[in-house]
């Protein structure tokens, strides 16, 4: 494909046969689905076939790497992976910070690598240009996902981007992640078991073709505006002083330069969202440890472990490759259900003890499926399916299999419920962290301050006039308690969501990263600027906007054919519990059942959707010119 920012490539490896061949993207594709996300969940759609298992060879692993990738785009270096998921059997997409793999890929000539059947021995993918092949991990196997990436390293040289499991990937551990050199989470849901049970170990990738753009001197004028914003940013040096630090005021900032050793950001990135940090005393003196942000080190310590423990508990669970959030609910369930009688002496003897070497040894245990470890590995629905119906009621507030960590209840506090809280009950894959760029985003803005984001968003005026209640029409507010008739405030965040995920849907597609403090810097309108003069391929803001709605809608029509509907998206009882309910954004009511479905009703009618069924309508998916998912939508209903 003769157009710039693309690679021009799809490779695909059949694990099974052991072979490797390359596809041509086709040009009608880039404008329809743009790239990354978008061709990611297109390509799902077509190879993962309706009802398979999750950890059987037919399911398909697509990884890609949007046009902007690559570029000097700022903060431009996200992937994204879709895979059917094992903790929900959903198909669902995992956004990661491409470090450096995203730009690798793209330098060795691809925008996507399709990844099917299993490997007959453990293998890793060596993609360095136009060699690819698939070899022997022996020795990688069982090793911890540092090592693993240390080794591959050694042998190849730097730089070079690597996707590596743990031995929680390798043992099918229900919540195990993948990590992208070493530094960035992959797979929210069990991505890294997909990978283990395709006996694939890593993914490494070089690349030294480079990413052409079409026209290098609008694409070099329209960054040159945009670094220039963030050069201007008030908040720029605090943020370059205490990334992720800023929002979690629990926490001293006393407690962060005792941790801090630097900074560290995916390529192209002007801000940075992790850190290299590092234990200064103590028994694990000198232990550094590179996270998404130094926040993620010292979550333990919101379930009273030391501020060295919290570190080393860390470390040890992302060398496993296994998601901490997941890790820490499933442990906080199984002791509630030992306090109340229901895990007997066969499987426990005592409670967890939440102390370092309590929390290594049952993870070793989870990670390697030794013993009850084998039961806790299927994560919280496999849990609940040992221990019967009874037992949810103990069970954390969750979303499809998977526990919400962002809430009254923690273990990261927030109250308000905004967008970020409806995705995850709405998105397929269930609870996770995307912002999506809305405002609601662990912020309370005053509402006056919202027009400006929605039009960045590319919201619609007629749109934002159902968001921000007018004094007109903001009856629905008042019928529900959410506004007063003296202050006429109120915030449909139903309506507001479906906006949020197509914004989150262009981002991941062009491979802008989604984190609040890059995508500020982008406007609906810049970016479509950006892929036409990078691509050649003219397109407008609502081209743009129709373009992430598509890969959306696409998205819930492949889980659509695996029996989701609106019943999966309804809120967990232990959400509506007095101690764990969220209150409106404004923080004036608390939402209740009928004030949640009052929200789920908007959000299915702002997407033309069934409201119903909470499924886009046949209509819908026409109108966006999806017309197999159309019919196949139909029959899986019908």
């Amino acid at each position: 494909m003769e157009i710039g920012g693309y690679a021009g490539n799809i490779l695909h490896v059949d694990l099974t046969k052991n072979e490797v061949k390359k596809e041509p993207v086709a040009p009608e594709l880039a404008k329809a689905f743009i790239g990354g996300l978008g061709f990611s969940v297109k390509l799902a759609y077509k190879h993962i076939k309706p009802g398979i298992e999750p950890l059987s060879p037919e399911n398909t692993i697509i990884i890609g790497a949007g046009p902007l990738v690559g570029t000097i785009a700022p903060g431009s270096s996200r992937i994204y992976a879709v895979a059917k998921f094992p903790i929900n059997n959903a198909i669902g997409w995992a956004g990661g910070g491409g470090m450096t793999f995203g730009t690798m890929l793209k330098n060795a000539g691809y925008d996507n690598v399709v990844i099917k059947g299993r490997a007959s021995r453990p293998v890793y993918l060596k993609i360095f240009d136009d060699d690819v092949e698939i070899c022997d991990a022996g020795e990688l196997w069982g090793r911890g996902i540092e090592e693993t990436s240390e080794r591959l390293w050694a042998k190849f040289g730097w730089p070079a981007g690597i996707i590596a499991i743990g031995q929680a990937g390798e043992n099918s551990v229900r919540f195990a992640m993948s990590f992208v050199d070493n530094a960035s989470t992959l797979g929210r849901g069990g991505f890294g078991a997909v990978m283990g049970s395709k006996n694939l170990k890593a993914i490494i990738v070089k690349g030294t073709k480079g990413v052409r753009v079409s026209h290098p001197r609008k694409f070099m004028k329209l960054v040159d505006g945009l670094l220039q914003r963030v050069r201007q940013w008030e908040h720029l040096d605090e943020w370059h002083e205490f990334g992720f630090w800023i929002g979690l005021p629990l926490l001293p900032k006393e407690m962060f330069y005792q941790l801090n050793k630097r900074r560290l950001s995916c390529i192209s990135c002007p801000i940075g969202d992790k850190d290299v940090v590092e234990i200064k005393k103590g028994k694990f003196k000198g232990l550094t440890k590179v996270t998404t942000t130094a926040i993620n080190s010292v979550v333990p310590l919101l379930f009273g472990l030391p501020l060295e423990d919290s570190i080393k508990c860390i470390t040890t669970l992302d060398d496993y490759g296994m998601d901490m959030f997941e890790f820490f609910s499933v442990v906080s369930f199984v002791n509630e259900l030992y306090g109340h009688g229901m895990i007997t002496g066969e499987y426990m003897q005592s409670k967890i003890a939440f102390d370092l070497e309590s929390l290594e040894k049952w993870a070793g245990k989870i990670a390697n499926r030794e013993g009850f470890g084998d039961i806790l590995a299927e994560g919280l629905p496999g849990i609940i399916d040992k221990f019967g119906k009874e037992s949810q009621k103990f069970a954390p507030p969750m979303s499809k299999g998977l526990s919400v960590y962002s809430g009254p209840t923690g273990p990261l506090l927030w109250d308000r419920f905004g967008t970020m809280e409806l995705t995850q009950l709405v998105n397929p894959r269930g609870a996770h962290v995307a912002a999506g760029g809305s405002p609601t985003y662990y912020a309370t803005r005053p509402l006056e301050k919202f027009p400006t984001h929605l039009d960045r968003m590319g919201v619609p005026e007629s749109a934002t006039e159902r968001i921000l209640p007018q004094p007109h029409h903001w009856q629905w507010g008042l019928k529900f308690g959410l506004v007063s008739p003296e202050d006429k405030a109120g915030l449909n965040v139903g309506r507001l969501t479906r906006y949020s995920e197509d914004w989150l849907s262009v981002l991941g597609s062009l491979g802008v990263c989604a984190r609040a403090q890059i995508n500020r810097f982008y406007y609906a309108n810049l970016l479509a600027e950006l892929y036409s003069a990078a691509t050649g391929i003219q397109i407008g803001r609502e081209e743009l906007m129709k373009a992430g709605e598509r890969v959306w809608n696409l998205l819930k029509a492949a889980n659509v054919r695996e029996g989701f509907t609106r019943k999966d998206d309804s809120f967990s009882e232990r959400w509506l519990e007095e101690k764990s309910q969220f209150v409106e954004y404004t923080g004036k009511v608390k939402i209740s059942a009928e004030i949640a479905d009052k929200f789920l009703d908007d959000y299915y009618e702002e997407r033309g959707w069934d409201v119903e069924r909470g499924i886009p309508t046949r209509e819908k998916l026409l109108e966006l010119g999806l017309e197999d998912a159309a019919e196949e939508v139909v029959r899986a209903v019908f």
